[in-house]
């Protein structure tokens, strides 16, 4: 048995109901505790912290000050748009990531990382690292999570 501490599977259709119930509070906790896992897991990577406080300050700080502090010019809530490019960074780092576990184990890469970037495409490449990480842990703990959501969409779940 490895030493490394293991993250733990959570299927996509509990992410979505989740994050659905809580007003996506916990789809923001499932973005730090998975990046905290897989840091811990790989010995190196980026804390959650350092994944969400960026995006979370970029988007609500140019906002409030636009929107409460009269002296702020209309244009300075264009930067918010740094919070949600640096969502974007942090995303392509941990597709990336997911990918190299399942190569690590003789496995294909299952996220077409360039999916991000196409408006559709980069909501289904989402889905499908959710229920891949979910999927890996599973396999490294040898038990089984099921996920009907997944598994009855073959494009969310097939990695052929």
């Amino acid at each position: 048995m490895s030493d490394k501490v293991l993250g733990k599977p959570r299927p996509l259709w509990q992410v979505i109901l989740f994050s659905g119930a809580s007003l996506m509070l916990y789809y923001g906790w499932y973005k730090w505790i998975i990046q905290e896992e897989l840091r811990r897991y790989n010995g190196y990577g980026w804390s959650g912290t350092l994944c969400l406080l960026p995006f979370i300050l970029g988007v609500v700080v140019p906002q409030a000050l636009w929107i409460f502090d009269p002296d702020v010019p209309g244009w300075f809530g264009w930067f918010s748009l740094l919070g949600v490019a640096w969502i974007y960074i942090v995303q392509f780092r941990l597709y990336k990531t997911v990918n190299e576990l399942y190569r690590q184990e003789g496995l294909k890469a299952p996220l077409v990382v360039w999916w991000i970037f196409v408006p559709g495409l980069n909501l289904i490449v989402g889905f499908r690292q959710i229920h891949f990480l979910s999927e890996y842990w599973a396999m490294k703990q040898k038990i089984t999570v099921k996920d009907p959501l997944a598994q009855s969409i073959p494009f969310l779940s097939a990695n052929a």
